[in-house]
């Protein structure tokens, strides 16, 4: 992965939504969305605990991490967790 980046809406979101707090996980993993051009995308877990990450990245106390078996998803690209009305979004911009 490139990069990284977490709004401030979003942060307050994980801790006041999503009720997590300092040292506590989120997930980034490959998840199948269906056919066409492309078929996975980005999901989010905060209930996991790192097992062999390929890299673990804190924000605001926040620690974010991509396991090896997915990494490629974000091979080459920069994501972005933000916040709207509806909840969390996620965008990737290949760089």
């Amino acid at each position: 992965m490139s990069s990284l980046v977490v709004s401030d809406r979003a942060i307050y979101s994980f801790k006041q939504d999503w009720g997590l707090e300092e040292g506590q996980h989120v997930r980034i993993y490959a998840k199948y969305a269906g056919g066409g051009s492309d078929a996975f995308t980005v999901g989010l877990n905060a209930n996991a605990t790192p097992i062999d990450p390929a890299w673990i990245q804190s924000i605001e106390g926040i620690r974010f991490f991509i396991e090896h078996t997915d990494a490629w998803i974000l091979e080459k690209q920069l994501l972005q967790i933000g916040c709207d009305e509806e909840g969390i979004t996620l965008d990737r911009i290949t760089c």
